[in-house]
């Protein structure tokens, strides 16, 4: 015996194909859920999900089908699924769904009272992983020259990243200092700390502290304090991308040219992504800082370069640096460049 059902409709063609009755031919297994549509075709196999107002649903003969969730006139789980409401919470229990109401069977626990179809979100939502994810980069480069010249260079940036679905904690830093023939020539400090807020899987609002020092550009501390709405476009094993916009208030504190307090409002992005079976991992982030009282007055940093991973954990990298400050301190370059070769440790 075999029904014939209108199940899915593609380019204005219709799927007309039948299900074959059941245990006796050993297709479905003896706890089948079983769908109703509105227009009185049926479904027989198991229910896989409801997300995004699709009921996702596996028949033996047809393989995964996908039903609009409108379109479900009835449905009966004869198995335990996990109902999340639309007001967070979770239950777990043999579903009825009749036109609009639902039935949640809990067993032992009792049965529940009917519920409004609409206060329904999701059936068999994927389990959130709610620990801790840490990662990061600790990278240190040098260079020691003696004979015709007499050079030292010490850099170090680095990265910790804690994270949950819903937060995140970033601490980053940089040291560069360097001296030629006993003249220092480059000394520099900076310290990031930011805490991400998601606001759902994309948008995320942000808090952020800023501290940092530049001896050659006559900047004894320069902090920053603020915050704004983020957005993780991409974040995945491969390739994670984010853009920020946001308001900040600077205040700098300089050696000989005057001290400086104003709001800035600050844009940027981050880029990474891995190529070649992540044997190479190419990192890019640029922030653009501009004075709300002054225009004309912006800072902006650019950092680029490669990770090479030598083991699991061990990587040695390239990286660029470029600052551009077009109102510096009196005396200092408008751009400032560092090309960096460092070995580093990540995880």
């Amino acid at each position: 015996m075999c029904f014939r059902n209108k199940l899915a409709k593609n380019n204005n063609r219709v799927l007309v194909s039948c299900v074959f009755a059941a245990s006796s031919l050993g297709f479905i297994s003896a706890h089948a859920a079983s769908v109703t549509l509105k227009n009185g075709d049926q479904v027989t196999g198991e229910l896989q999900q409801m997300n995004g107002d699709v009921l996702i649903f596996k028949s033996s003969v047809f393989g995964e089908v996908k039903i609009p969730w409108k379109d479900v006139e009835k449905l009966d789980a004869a198995e335990p699924v996990r109902v999340e409401m639309k007001d967070g919470t979770t239950v777990k229990g043999k579903v009825a769904v009749d036109k609009d109401a639902v039935t949640i069977d809990q067993g032992a626990l009792g049965q529940s009272q009917p519920l409004a179809r609409k206060q329904i979100a999701a059936l068999n939502p994927p389990i959130i992983d709610q620990s801790v994810q840490y990662s990061g980069h600790l990278n240190l480069g040098g260079a020691m020259n003696r004979g015709n010249s007499d050079e030292d260079q010490l850099n170090f940036n680095g990265e910790f990243i804690a994270r949950t679905p819903e937060d995140r904690y970033t601490v980053s830093g940089e040291i560069n200092e360097a001296k030629s023939n006993g003249v220092k020539t480059t000394s520099n400090r900076r310290l990031l700390m930011q805490y991400d807020n998601f606001l759902d899987k994309k948008n995320y609002v942000y808090a952020r502290a800023r501290a940092e020092n530049d001896e050659m550009a006559d900047l004894n501390l320069r902090t920053s304090l603020g915050g704004g709405y983020g957005r993780q476009f991409l974040e995945d094993d491969i390739t994670k991308l984010s853009g920020e916009v946001g308001l900040n208030y600077v205040n700098e504190d300089y050696e000989i040219s005057p001290d400086r307090s104003f709001p800035t409002m600050s844009v940027g992005y981050k880029y990474d992504r891995k190529y070649f079976d992540k044997k190479l991992v190419f990192f890019n982030s640029v922030t653009l800082d501009t004075n709300l009282e002054d225009t004309e007055d912006m800072l902006a940093r650019g950092r680029i370069g490669f990770r090479v991973p030598l083991t699991k954990n061990l990587n040695v990298s390239t990286q660029l640096n470029v600052d551009y400050d077009n109102q510096p301190a009196e005396g200092a370059k408008k751009t400032d460049k560092a090309l960096v070769f460092s070995v580093g440790y990540g995880f």
